[in-house]
């Protein structure tokens, strides 16, 4: 089936079962009858498919499912099987007209890779899924883009509004416990730009794409895919054609973009919300649909279901009172900038990456930096070494830091920093690594003084006392 007859069935199907399914919920007496439709139609789903895809499948959503090991050779032969299959479509004239305008644009190995990526090596599905991408992009920016990265500046006016915003989608700037991007989305302020657009479908649609292109731009995201979180607490569900379409169609945009989603939570106060909004994913294609979890309860239940999944609360842009955090939003919107101006006319630094791994450390100051999972993990080390360090001369310190650094590489990580120009973060130098290390211990003996000040003053408080005391006795 082509992306094209994928993406028509699916509005026809989604549409009919969004009005059954609307009307049958209104009929139910309570939560638990929707809590028994929302189960029901997932395990139905689950059981039509093989073992092995339900365990796949399932390590999605948890992000334990191994990944595909990249060798020179499996990504020559991949790409070499994905052309093939490009030749042997029919329903691909947005492809051969990308082909016909910049054969070096339409054949890239990086992009490909992409598409290899987000179909976890599979040439067939990710020739069909490319051919749909150039569809797709050649309906929402027209031929003259077809051959171009999109850029902020490339959305129009309105879609650029609707990415600065903030209200519909933003990525966060941490990854979840196994390393994956998360983009999140609040519904009732999605729908609510409906009406502020002469043609919404398209201009949301814009928006929606331009983020999760963003996304894949990073390496380890295109590798682990990413988490998408629609949250629709105190949201009422669309009712009109509108915003229906508005949420297929960006719900299509899930199955050609060049990013793999590896889990979607829908998260609601009401139970019948849920099973209206899944009805949407079911209608999908069978990969989107078995990775969907509803979490339905209160704004804090919620959070607590989804830290269970690893995802990082303390970067959740939606407050409980219907507010939402932009401030990480509005960086990344800056990063973006000056990452695409950089681009016209410098290449990127090596190893550059939008969002720090788990594991890497982060140079800077703040909350933000302290709490970096990397950052906290490489306090921990010098916590454990502290007194050793402080006993050393100056070159015995020198030494335990490289042995830090040394560490932090072992298990993975990096010292990262921001930088400006390019809007990426870079891996530093052997030697500013060891500051960043070196810093760390003189902040530990900082507080270890601060510390140990504070006993001494509140025991010399506490002996003042007992001194007036006894001579009040």
């Amino acid at each position: 089936m082509t992306s094209a007859q994928l993406h028509t069935g699916y509005c026809k199907s989604a549409e009919g079962l969004f009005h059954h399914t609307a009307a049958a919920s209104a009929k139910m007496p309570g939560n638990m009858d929707a809590r028994s439709t929302n189960e029901k139609l997932i395990a139905d789903e689950l059981n039509k498919l093989s073992f092995q895809e339900r365990e796949e499948a399932y390590e999605d959503i948890h992000g334990v499912r191994d990944h595909v090991k990249e060798t020179p050779e499996s990504i020559e032969y991949s790409l070499q099987q994905m052309h093939h299959h490009l030749k042997l479509l029919h329903d691909k004239y947005a492809y051969d007209l990308a082909e016909s305008l910049s054969k070096d644009y339409a054949t890239d190995r990086r992009l490909r890779l992409k598409f290899l990526r987000a179909t976890m090596f599979d040439p067939k599905e990710a020739a069909s899924r490319m051919a749909g991408y150039f569809r797709h992009k050649l309906d929402l920016f027209g031929w003259e883009k077809l051959v171009k990265n999109i850029t902020f500046e490339d959305l129009g006016e309105d879609s650029m509004k609707a990415v600065s915003q903030g209200m519909m989608h933003q990525v966060l700037p941490s990854r979840d416990t196994q390393g994956r991007a998360i983009v999140c989305g609040w519904q009732r302020l999605f729908l609510a730009q409906v009406d502020r657009f002469k043609d919404p479908v398209k201009t949301l649609t814009k928006a929606f794409w331009y983020v999760l292109t963003s996304v894949a731009d990073d390496e380890e995201t295109q590798k682990k895919g990413f988490v998408f979180v629609s949250y629709a607490v105190d949201s009422n569900q669309p009712s009109d054609t509108i915003r229906r379409e508005t949420l297929r169609s960006c719900a299509t945009v899930h199955q050609i973009l060049p990013a793999r989603t590896t889990a979607v939570h829908f998260c609601s106060d009401s139970q019948t919300a849920a099973a209206l909004w899944r009805i949407i994913i079911v209608s999908s294609v069978t990969y989107n649909r078995v990775r969907l979890r509803t979490h339905c309860g209160s704004h804090n239940e919620i959070k607590y279901r989804l830290m269970s999944f690893g995802i990082p609360i303390n970067d959740f842009p939606f407050l409980e009172r219907g507010d939402v955090k932009k401030t990480n939003h509005l960086k990344w919107i800056e990063r973006r900038k000056r990452k695409e101006e950089y681009l016209k006319t410098h290449t990127l630094p090596k190893n550059a990456v939008d969002i720090p791994s788990r594991v890497d450390v982060i140079l800077g100051r703040g909350t933000p930096f302290n709490s970096h999972p990397g950052n906290k993990r490489l306090h921990e080390i010098v916590a454990d070494h502290y007194d050793e360090y402080d006993r050393e001369t100056r070159v015995g310190k020198t030494k335990i830091a490289e042995r830090i650094v040394a560490t932090v590489h072992a298990y993975g990580g990096k010292f990262m920093k921001l930088e400006d120009e390019c809007g990426m973060w870079i891996e530093v130098t052997s030697l500013d690594s060891r500051n960043k290390v070196a810093h760390s211990f003189r902040r530990k003996r900082e507080f270890s003084v601060k510390g140990s000040k504070a006993v001494q003053g509140a025991t010399g408080e506490d002996c003042g006392r007992d001194n007036k005391r006894l001579r009040e006795c």
